[in-house]
This record gives C-alpha cells, sequence and structure tokens, in this order.
C-alpha cells in the first residue's frame, strides 16, 4: 500500500481555498522527511518550549495560536512564565505574533480576561496578540500551535502541534500530581487536577505547513468578531483588531528524517469574506498525524487533533481526525 491511499488529496479535503495543496512543485498536500516526536504530559513541552524560545534571536519568527492563555503560567519555575518568556523574545527583537481565542466571559468558566491580558502584555514589549472570535456562534478556536522560524539557523525551525494550551493546569508530568497552578475541576479530582495531554515537535519541511496555516488564519480578511457588542468594546478598550504585515513566508526547512506528516484544516460552515469555505467544515480544526517506519512491515503512529466546536457538540470523526501513515 502507497503512502498516497493513506492521505487525504486534495479532493478529499474539501477545502479547496486553503494554500496547503498548492505549497509544493509535485502537488503534493503532505511532506516526506520529517521528524516527529511526542511530547507527552505539558512538563515536558514546557521545559522544551522554554529553552527553544530562550535560544531565538532578532531577526527569528515566532508564531502561536492557543484556546486559553494564561501570561503568569510557569513552564519551569519561578521566572518562566510564558507572558515574561514571550515578552523578552519581543524585546531581543524576535518578531512575536499570536492569536488567541477571545473566549466567552469569565461568568461562564471561560477565559476573557486571562486572554486578554495575554494578549495586551505581549503588546507592550513589541509582540502582536490578536483575539479571535470568527467562529460558528457558541464555538470556539481549539488550535494550539507554537512556530519557531530561525533566521540564520534555519536547521533549527520547528513546529509544536497538539492539544496543550499555555495556561494554567498544564504543567503535569506522569506521576499526575497536578499543575501547582491549577484552576477547579469537578471536586474528585482534587485541588491540582491531573492532566494528561501529548503534544508533537515537528522538525522539517512540515514546519513550513504549519506556518501555513497559521498565515491562513492571520491573514483571513474577516473581522475577528461579528458581534456589535464585543466590537464596541474593541473601540472601549483600543484593542487591536488588524493584523500586522507578516515577512514572506521562507523556504521550508531541509528534510531531517523520515515520517510523513500531513496537516488538515477545516473551515466554517458559513461564508465569511475572502474563502469558499467547505459547506460542513468546522471553524479552526487542526489536525497533525506523523508516522514512523521501523523496518519492514512494521510502523507506529502518533495521532493528535484540535477541534473548534461548541463545547456541548460531540466530537465528529470525520471533521475533527486526521489520518496518517508512511506506508
Amino acid at each position: 500500500m502507497t503512502r498516497v491511499q493513506w492521505l487525504l488529496v486534495r479532493g478529499e479535503r474539501g477545502n479547496p481555498a486553503t494554500r496547503l495543496d498548492d505549497r509544493r512543485a509535485d502537488g503534493a498536500a503532505w511532506s516526506w522527511g520529517n521528524q516527529a516526536r511526542p511530547l507527552v504530559h505539558g512538563a515536558s513541552y514546557f521545559a522544551e518550549l522554554l529553552a527553544a524560545v530562550d535560544a531565538m534571536r532578532e531577526g527569528d519568527l515566532l508564531l502561536f495560536t492557543d484556546w486559553r492563555g494564561d501570561p503568569d503560567e510557569r513552564l519551569d519555575g519561578p521566572g518562566t512564565e510564558i507572558g515574561a518568556v514571550l515578552c523578552r523574545a519581543a524585546e531581543r527583537g524576535v518578531m512575536v505574533k499570536g492569536l488567541l481565542w477571545r473566549s466567552h466571559l469569565d461568568s461562564l468558566h471561560f477565559s476573557e480576561k486571562e486572554n486578554l491580558s495575554f494578549g495586551q502584555e505581549i503588546a507592550r514589549a513589541g509582540g502582536e496578540c490578536l483575539l479571535d472570535m470568527r467562529v460558528r456562534p457558541g464555538g470556539s478556536h481549539h488550535q494550539k500551535l507554537v512556530v519557531l522560524r530561525h533566521r540564520d539557523h534555519p536547521e533549527r525551525d520547528v513546529a509544536y502541534v497538539g492539544g496543550i494550551d499555555l495556561c494554567h493546569n498544564r504543567n503535569d508530568d506522569a506521576e499526575h500530581r497536578g499543575d501547582r497552578q491549577s484552576l477547579p475541576l469537578a471536586a474528585a479530582y482534587g485541588p491540582h487536577p491531573p492532566w494528561h495531554d501529548v503534544q508533537l515537535a515537528l522538525r522539517g519541511p512540515v514546519v513550513g505547513d504549519v506556518e501555513a496555516v497559521f498565515r491562513e488564519r492571520w491573514e483571513d480578511p474577516a473581522p475577528l468578531t461579528r458581534s456589535p457588542l464585543i466590537r464596541l468594546r474593541e473601540r472601549m478598550r483600543r484593542e487591536d483588531v488588524h493584523a500586522d504585515r507578516l515577512p514572506p513566508q521562507t523556504a521550508d526547512p531541509e528534510p531531517c528524517g523520515t515520517h510523513t506528516v500531513q496537516l488538515l484544516r477545516t473551515y466554517p460552515n458559513r461564508l465569511l469574506l475572502g474563502y469558499p469555505f467547505a459547506p460542513d467544515g468546522e471553524r479552526s480544526t487542526r489536525a497533525a498525524t506523523s508516522s514512523r517506519c521501523d523496518g519492514p512491515g512494521r510502523s507506529s503512529t502518533w495521532r493528535t487533533s484540535t477541534c473548534g466546536r461548541p463545547a456541548w457538540w460531540p466530537a465528529s470523526p470525520r471533521r475533527c481526525a486526521a489520518i496518517r501513515s508512511c506506508g
């Protein structure tokens, strides 16, 4: 069985507007020669992310999206709050651009104030972080990715894709004693609820695909929200609602591994200015899956998927899953 039989070609993706199918001269909607490494638990991911961001220098590019962002969430002890880490990067001359879900009201147990505070903190340091509500009514952005591109050292380029937010509760490890910076859940979980999740560290040409996914959202010409009330609040708070232009995307990193990776992005079932979205897609579904061949007849597959949908909807395997194999 060939790799193509395990991957989605252009017509099967169902999203003719995405640039993911047009990035390569051979027309492939996936990339070869990647390295996909699972980072199990937030503690593993946060420690690696901290080291990677701290190593970035002037002229580098850092892009991220998130469902919830708590600027005081520590990646690895005091002084490593994610807000401070990103601000220090911006102050060093790293171009920092982020998209956070605007969120429903905190009174409904969501993260409106936290996400607003996160974005404002980054803006003061010279970065830019927009609050994005371009979703179906009652929906949310659940995309969680970070892209690190290095101007002078493209071999260091990496993208992190998966289910781990840059927020409270996520910094747990295999012992599952919970994040010391916890948010309350059901009483049965105790004061520090355990949290199990996975992020993929992706290297190779797929990094360019992840960056392209970010750019599709960043460059979406639709307003960040359709709500007149939210637009009024944006004006009262003098929020940044216009994405600054990004520099041209650089060439994809060179192949560095044996994994084949395809990214999927689905879209809302309503027309937005600029995109003829698929009629059955959901806004901001993101999925990345990588497979590793361990020899003839052997392979192992990692899958990570995040979906943008109202919290009370059941997940749709057709819309929220990605299937990948290295063949």
